[in-house]
């Protein structure tokens, strides 16, 4: 199959799109298929010589990026509408193809993507609510899930996660939400973990995800006594690797073999942003089987839940987020055997060749 990744996100290094578009066409190009990346219309310097060398085709087109911003505080519907328009006008340049996969599918992607009809089958992977970036958007995402029941389109929509398929049917009406595996392979990990010395954070840090209590975080564990390992692929944080336990990381193009390096991730991030929407860091970690302190009560907390792979915190303080550091550091045998249960059970139904199965099994005319 001629498969085409439609990703606006695909902007930067730091943040998930740029991970998650390689690791996709990776495993695709590995199965025979072949694979191109349209991303946003102006991509920085290291973006582009970043896709370059690890082989990924990059076509500069999206003039809405994915997070786009918007200009005023009124008007903020015709502004959308207006994201709507432009993203369908920048589709012209996309050649028709086996599949066109939006990998990380917004209200405004859906509302342009269904606007006029188009030649290639479409598949859109969601991995937030519909009022996300922008809560205007769920009025779009409704609208056009009505087109989609009301006219035979060659679009399916999905989510990363059961509950955010749940979750989104409340603004698709009958409309199928169909569940994906979670492009998410974690690494392979068979070191003795008998301990907890060495804890890591990992992402682009920024705002949601916590930034401003890393550094005494960072401080607080290095005075514990533990190895720390930050990976701020955002360059968010001014803090450098002055400390003999400390490690820092700018964007790295295998975070997970970094992570399966740690006894312990932390993601100290605030449980509002999160109530629905999903976290790369936190399915890695599942993934390979490292377990993770994460803030209670948000959807990636449900995940940990589910896989066994969670501690919780239960405010946004400095002193919460150590004190479930402690109780990791108390039960850690017995909460690593969980954690790699976890990990069996994560891979047993996802990652990015089990998604490739299913595109395969939902789009290919092979046998």
């Amino acid at each position: 199959m001629r498969v085409w990744l439609l990703d606006p996100g695909l902007g930067r290094l730091s943040g998930h799109h740029f991970d998650l578009d390689l690791r996709l066409a990776r495993a695709l190009t590995r199965r025979g298929h072949e694979v191109a990346a349209y991303g946003f219309a102006t991509p920085p310097p290291d973006l582009a010589a970043a896709a370059a060398t690890a082989g990924l085709t990059l076509h500069p087109t999206f003039r809405v990026f994915t997070y786009q911003g918007f200009t005023t505080a009124e008007n903020r519907e015709d502004e959308y509408r207006r994201f709507v328009d432009l993203t369908d006008e920048d589709l012209d340049a996309v050649p028709p193809a086996d599949l066109w996969f939006w990998p990380t599918l917004t209200s405004c992607q859906l509302a342009a993507a269904t606007a006029r009809t188009r030649a290639s089958p479409q598949l859109g992977g969601v991995w937030f609510s519909p009022r996300l970036p922008h809560a205007v958007g769920a009025r779009f995402w409704a609208r056009a899930a009505r087109t989609l029941m009301a006219t035979p389109r060659a679009f399916t929509v999905g989510a990363f996660d059961p509950l955010l398929c749940d979750h989104l049917q409340s603004f698709s009406g009958e409309l199928e939400i169909a569940p994906l595996p979670c492009p998410h392979d974690g690494a392979d990990d068979d070191r003795d973990r008998s301990k907890l010395q060495r804890i890591g954070f990992f992402g682009h840090q920024r705002g949601e995800r916590g930034v401003e209590v890393l550094p005494h975080l960072i401080t607080a564990l290095l005075a514990r006594g533990y190895e720390v390992v930050v990976q701020d692929s955002g360059g968010s944080l001014q803090q450098r690797a002055q400390h003999p336990r400390l490690v820092t990381l700018p964007f790295v193009t295998d975070f997970a073999a970094e992570l399966a390096r740690c006894d312990l991730v932390l993601w100290p991030s605030r449980w509002e942003a999160y109530i629905a929407s999903h976290s790369g860091v936190v399915s890695e970690c599942i993934a390979t089987g490292v377990p993770v302190v994460v803030p209670s009560g948000c959807r990636p907390a449900d995940l940990a839940v589910r896989f066994g792979a969670g501690i919780f915190f239960h405010g946004f303080t400095l002193d919460a987020v150590l004190e479930a550091v402690d109780e990791a550091a108390d039960r850690f045998p017995a909460l690593v055997s969980q954690a790699r249960a976890g990990a069996a059970a994560w891979r047993a139904r996802n990652g990015a060749d089990r998604l490739v199965d299913w595109m395969e099994a939902r789009f290919s005319s092979r046998p």
